[in-house]
């Protein structure tokens, strides 16, 4: 294993860590993301707060800054290329940036999905805007969504190490999503 493999899962959890919502609020938005809806710098309140085409542009860049480590890197080793799917997400919720307080990590999840597997992030997509034009809940369409990948990657190509590694996140992403669920249970989370 050389120093350039070992570094690799530290550069994806960098680019994860890259708080795109938050920058394109400063430099092209109104400002203020943390101060405006949920305070997260996720695409969904950037989405709700910063206009349509910031919302767009923060879901395609953090969805990109996980798909990019997961898809281009290898370091020919199990335990660190399981690191470097893990990284990219767990940047985006604890960047190091922001004091470790970043956002759920719904996009960049899918990020990596996307570059294990395009039929599973096809599915999980279609599931995705299914829930939500049911619903019009973001959150319950995320956490469905990212639950079904589970049982889709399960069918798709089920590698036990890698859905470990995609266990772990959906947890992360279910205990990032608890305000969400204390609104859910009370019937107050707010619709797009």
């Amino acid at each position: 294993m050389s120093i350039q493999q070992c570094l690799y899962p530290m550069f994806a959890y960098l680019l994860g860590s890259i708080p795109f919502g938050l920058i394109f609020s400063e430099l092209l938005g109104p400002g203020g993301l943390r101060e405006k809806g949920s305070g997260n710098i996720g695409s969904t309140n950037v989405l709700r707060t910063q206009g349509k085409l910031l919302g767009a542009m923060t879901l395609i860049c953090d969805f990109s800054k996980a798909f990019i480590p997961c898809y281009f890197f290898d370091a020919n080793d199990l335990i660190y290329n399981l690191l470097i799917i893990i990284a990219p997400t767990i940047g985006h919720m604890f960047p190091v940036w922001l004091k470790f307080k970043g956002g759920k990590g719904v996009a960049t999840f899918l990020g990596t999905i996307g570059a294990i597997s395009w039929v599973v992030l096809l599915g999980t997509g279609l599931i995705w805007i299914a829930v939500f034009v049911a619903c019009r809940v973001s959150s319950v369409s995320c956490l469905i969504a990212v639950s079904s990948s589970l049982l889709l990657y399960r069918y798709v190509q089920n590698d036990i190490f890698v859905m470990g590694a995609l266990i772990f996140l959906v947890i992360l992403i279910f205990i990032k999503h608890k305000d969400n669920l204390i609104r859910l249970h009370h019937n107050q989370e707010m619709k797009i």
